[in-house]
């Protein structure tokens, strides 16, 4: 309980500390502090963060107003409809759409600062990835049924063999029975001509 006084006290002491100190150099006048300014990078990207975890209802309602927004040609809305065209959420008809308008929002802002320049190739590669692995699950695709119809193919094949086989031993057993037959008829001829 004393280690937990005692470290309250040091944090105590260091948050007035540092507060006092704020601005100041060790021997001078204060200091400015920078005023950073959140570009539309950090917008899309703080938007993504705070939407992560948006439920699939929310997010349709999300969307479907941003889109509206978006149409009214306010900067931030775009931002907005972009942000969400890269949650877990979206279709890849959304995501394109985002892709689309920060294209545009580019065009139509052309001191666009390089992050947002940045943003937009990670989405195009996004893209990238998206169109090999839908190639690649849409080939499997194409084996899997392949294969499926082989596979379909080979039963009735083996289903075909079957029946021919039960044909042939039904083939056979009279075949059987004509033999004895004419066994039977051999044997008599012999006798009579005893």
């Amino acid at each position: 309980m004393k280690i937990f006084h005692l470290v309250v006290v040091v944090m105590s002491l260091m948050l007035v500390g540092g507060c006092s100190g704020a601005g100041k150099t060790a021997s001078g006048p204060p200091r400015e502090v920078p005023v950073v300014q959140a570009t539309e990078a950090d917008t899309i990207l703080v938007c993504l963060n705070s939407n992560e975890k948006l439920s699939r209802k929310d997010f349709v309602a999300a969307y479907k107003t941003a889109k509206d927004e978006a149409s009214r040609a306010e900067n931030a809305d775009k931002l907005r409809l972009v942000c969400l065209g890269l949650n877990q959420q979206a279709s890849y008809k959304q995501f394109k759409e985002g892709l689309e308008v920060l294209s545009r929002y580019i065009k139509e802002h052309p001191a666009a600062t390089p992050a947002l320049q940045g943003l937009m190739t990670l989405m195009q590669r996004i893209d990238r990835e998206k169109i090999v692995k839908w190639a690649q699950s849409s080939k499997r695709m194409d084996e899997k049924e392949g294969l499926e119809a082989e596979n379909r193919e080979l039963q009735e094949r083996n289903e075909m063999l079957e029946r021919s086989a039960a044909q042939d031993q039904v083939r056979i057993k009279e075949l059987q029975q004509q033999i004895e037959q004419l066994k039977n008829i051999e044997s008599i001829i012999k006798n009579r001509e005893r």
